[in-house]
């Protein structure tokens, strides 16, 4: 029980004492004082007393830092030291912490406090001293009788203590949870003695109630008695009762401890630890082997299904040395140590524990570990390898450095992780790594075939969850020139899954493919990305700038996907073209597969690069890929209503499918079906064209080609674009009077009835036709009109010849006619016309004209193509202006 305080003495000879200290204690605010006004510090760092932050607030003096050296060693420090009273003297501490600063191997007998101090009260906040947990703390004194309350948390410890007489008692209770945090229950202390100069008695127990471990509805008691006579001590341990531990453990009931010693380490220990757990037993029996119990020897045994070691060891001179050997822990894991640990038994020491510890295919040692310990601490020193393969992958690691209780110091942990096709170096920081609260920060660099990985990655453990930032970049190795790819994401993983949250992004930036510029592009995630490894489940948004390349283009797009397991779907829209593009997308092996399916008007802006210009049309194509070494696409596209413009030749009315099939270096287009087209206008109409085509863009394979042309027909079994050879097309029921009509005149010279047909062999040139050995011929009989215009009077008048010639062609039926062509490149058509009739005027006399003719009939077409169109023009313009000015009505 705590004892009131004796009431104060009052009695004459105690009044000089107390005024002599009270005078002392005024002398030193007076120097404090003085130090902080006129900044005259010498004394008190002459007797190792710094002080900064001196002042003065609400009536009492303040410092803000202090610190109390002895030679080279920090003894104590603290902050916040404020004066509050002064009679009796109150003193508050926000901080203090003390150290040991002995040299000396041998450890002394604390001194008591001195006799005759003046009364006093001394709070501290946060009290920190070698080998006790952090805590507060009330003491106070008035006639050289002592009390003190240390707390923590729900823990506390009262203490008197009598300065005449060294008298001394303390009681106090304590949570087993402030020993550890998975423990249960609760310790109570009971402790008396005596306590004079060059004297220090004291008699403890302890007494564990309803010990546990956390998830373990057992419970047990265990009782420490200790006592100490000077510098030398006794310690026994008994349990009544079984005493769980961890992971389903019991350690069985029975007197489990004995040991003495004195102040610098431990004399005789004696101990039979026995434990049975999930996996096996463990005992530890220790066995003095003099009467002085400085020598033994003993033995530590672990046996289960999945633990089994035997490790003799023998204690002398204050030393403790285990046999060198191996112990096999649950889940495959072997602990081996190649030689003898020795472990000196002192409060303060040191060891080399080489040591290696292997889990299936992976080994974790260290050849020059040393274990530190003293004043309550302990410290372990050297460095780690790790070497092997986990889970298919080759790891590599080394560390240097120090573990404690506040966690790792030293180098960057670096570690090697290897699985063809990917490699990595990652790095690890340690130095900010805090056991309670882990957070790990570390960059990495490597490949993934031939990307590029370079990157950070964080991760925080909350509970048994983790969550943390990944930063990454990399460059598809398909990019010759930019495309530099960066994901920034934060994460989260629990129970075996992984959660990107909304916000993350990946981007590539502008960057040239196969000699085609690809504008940035990007995915956003508008939602949680969950995946457990394998699949996958979100939404993103995606924002393409679109391509460009020399010949072509592709506009800006952006979009939505979805993401779904092993499948994945998406929604784009190119808003320049009016086109929407629907994707899809599957798990394929180490690859993926899926569609593409695209609906879009045609226009002019598509036409870059196409050598023809897209006026109208309707394109809808369903495409399937597939992308494992290397990518594939294979389709067909479906065209309506199409209107094109190839070099003045105009085309309208197309329809038909294609079949597309491309890959890398590769592309072919295909008609299964005819391809048709209403018109096509090469300065000669040709219409209800039909015929098949096969592709690469490069070569053009065109066959069953059928047209109406002037009122026959045209046809070709295959024709190739370009060609090294001619070709042979075959014209039928060629109307004369359609080709009569080319003139465009009301009043034509000549006039022709009857149709022709034949054999034209072309040749397809990338940029004109050739012509050579035509042949046409007349299919029945033809006519042939001179009309006796103005022009052909005026011809005949000039002379006599010219006009017996025109007589005879001024009417002539016509049995046999054939005309032999060629046309060069540039267009250049020569002909040879023979015809062989008579003429009904004139007694049908038999006429046989031999006519030969050249011209340019490209230039000619070209002509007659802008003649028709400034006609359309003109009459498109009167009708305009003819529905914005109608002729007014005239009045009776």
């Amino acid at each position: 029980m705590t004892q009131p305080p004796a009431p104060p003495i009052t009695s004459p000879a105690a009044r000089p004492r107390w005024r002599r200290w009270l005078l002392l204690v005024l002398l030193v605010l007076l120097a404090l004082l003085l130090a902080a006004v006129a900044g005259t510090r010498w004394w008190l760092q002459q007797q190792g007393l710094q002080l900064q932050g001196p002042g003065w607030r609400d009536g009492g003096a303040t410092v803000a830092q202090w610190q109390w050296r002895q030679q080279d060693c920090i003894a104590a420090q603290g902050s916040g030291l404020r004066i509050e009273r002064w009679q009796p003297l109150t003193i508050t501490l926000q901080q203090l912490k003390l150290q040991s600063c002995s040299k000396s191997k041998r450890r002394e007998l604390p001194a008591p406090p001195p006799a005759g101090l003046p009364p006093f009260t001394l709070r501290i906040a946060s009290l920190q001293a070698p080998g006790l947990p952090t805590l507060a703390a009330t003491i106070t004194q008035q006639n050289d009788r002592w009390q003190a309350q240390l707390t923590q948390a729900d823990g506390k410890l009262a203490i008197n203590y009598r300065r005449d007489n060294g008298q001394w008692q303390a009681q106090g209770t304590l949570a087993a949870a402030r020993l550890a945090p998975q423990l249960l229950g609760q310790w109570e202390l009971h402790a008396s003695g005596r306590w004079l100069p060059d004297q220090l008695q004291a008699r403890m127990q302890a007494d564990g109630r309803r010990l546990g471990y956390q998830g373990d509805a057992r419970r047990g008691d265990a009782r420490l008695l200790a006592t100490l006579h000077n510098r030398q001590w006794q310690l026994d341990a008994t349990l009544p009762h079984a005493l769980p531990l961890a992971a389903g453990w019991l350690l069985q009931p029975r007197r489990a401890l004995q040991a003495s010693g004195d102040l610098d380490g431990v004399h005789s220990l004696q101990a039979d630890l026995q434990a049975s757990g999930p996996q096996g037993k463990l005992q530890l029996q220790l066995t003095p082997q003099d009467h002085s119990l400085q020598r033994g020897s003993g033995l530590l045994q672990l046996e289960g299904k999945d633990l089994h070691a035997r490790i003799p060891l023998q204690w002398a001179g204050r030393q403790l040395t285990l046999a060198a050997g191996e112990a096999r822990l649950p889940q495959g894991v072997r602990l081996s140590w190649p030689q003898a640990w020795q472990l000196p038994l002192t409060t303060s020491g040191d060891s080399r524990l080489p040591f290696r510890l292997d889990y299936q295919q992976l080994r974790l040692s260290s050849h020059d570990g040393t274990l530190r310990w003293g004043d309550g601490r302990w410290q372990w020193q050297g460095a780690l390898a790790l070497a092997g393969r986990h889970a298919g992958y080759q790891l590599a690691g080394q560390w240097r450095g120090q573990l404690d209780a506040q966690g790792a110091h030293g180098a960057p942990l670096q570690l090697n992780v290897s699985k063809p096709p990917l490699a990595l170096a990652i790095s690890l920081p340690v130095n900010s790594i805090d056991p309670r609260q882990p957070v790990l920060d570390a960059s990495f660099a490597g490949h993934y075939q031939d990307w590029p990985l370079k990157g950070s990655l964080t991760a925080r453990q909350l509970g048994a969850d983790w969550q943390g930032s990944l930063a990454t970049s990399s460059r598809p190795p398909f990019y010759s020139k930019g495309g530099a790819l960066q994901l920034a994401a934060n994460w989260r993983r629990s129970a075996g899954n992984w959660q990107l949250d909304s916000g993350s992004k990946l981007s590539v930036a502008e960057g040239i493919v196969d000699n085609v510029l690809l504008k940035p592009i990007s995915l956003l995630a508008t939602s949680a990305l969950l995946t457990d490894g394998s699949r996958a489940h979100g939404q993103l948004a995606l924002t393409a700038g679109g391509a460009v390349a020399s010949r072509w283009t592709l506009p800006p797009a952006s979009g939505t996907l979805q993401l779904a397991g092993n499948h994945a779907s998406g929604q784009l829209q190119l808003p320049t073209w009016r086109s929407k593009l629907q994707l899809s997308a599957r798990r394929q092996g180490e690859g993926a597969a899926g569609s593409v399916q695209l609906d879009t008007p045609l226009s002019a802006a598509m036409s870059r690069g196409l050598g023809v210009t897209l006026q109208q049309g309707q394109l809808a194509s369903k495409l399937q890929w597939q992308w494992q070494k290397q990518w594939q696409l294979n389709g067909d596209v479906r065209l309506s209503d199409v209107a094109l413009d190839w070099g003045g030749i105009l085309a309208n009315g197309g329809r038909g499918r294609l079949t597309l099939a491309a890959r890398p270096g590769q592309l072919q287009l295909q008609s299964d079906d005819p391809l048709q087209l209403a018109q096509l206008d090469v300065g000669t109409l040709l219409q209800e064209v039909s015929l098949t085509l096969r592709s690469d863009l490069k070569d053009w394979q065109l066959g069953a080609v059928h047209a109406k042309l002037l009122g026959g027909s045209l046809q070709a079994d295959s024709l190739r674009w370009p060609s090294s050879a001619f070709q042979p097309v075959t014209v039928q029921q060629l109307d004369l009077a359609a080709v009569a009509a080319l003139q465009n005149d009301p009043q034509p010279t000549v006039q022709l009835t009857g149709r022709v047909g034949g054999t034209l062999p072309l040749q397809l040139l990338p940029s004109g036709i050739a012509l050579q050995d035509g042949l046409l011929r007349n299919e029945g009989e033809l006519t042939l009109r001179v009309p006796a215009s103005a022009g052909v009077t005026a011809m005949a008048q000039s002379n006599r010849a010219v006009q017996l010639a025109l007589d005879m062609l001024s009417e002539l039926d016509v049995n046999d006619f054939q005309a032999r062509l060629a046309m060069q490149q540039n267009g250049l058509l020569d002909a040879q016309v023979t015809l062989k009739g008579v003429n009904p005027k004139q007694n049908r006399q038999p006429v046989v004209l031999n006519y030969s003719h050249s011209e340019n009939v490209l230039e000619l077409l070209r002509s007659l193509r802008i003649g028709d169109e400034i006609s359309r023009r003109v009459l498109s313009r009167k009708q305009s202006a003819a529905t914005r000015n109608p002729t007014p009505e005239t009045s009776p």
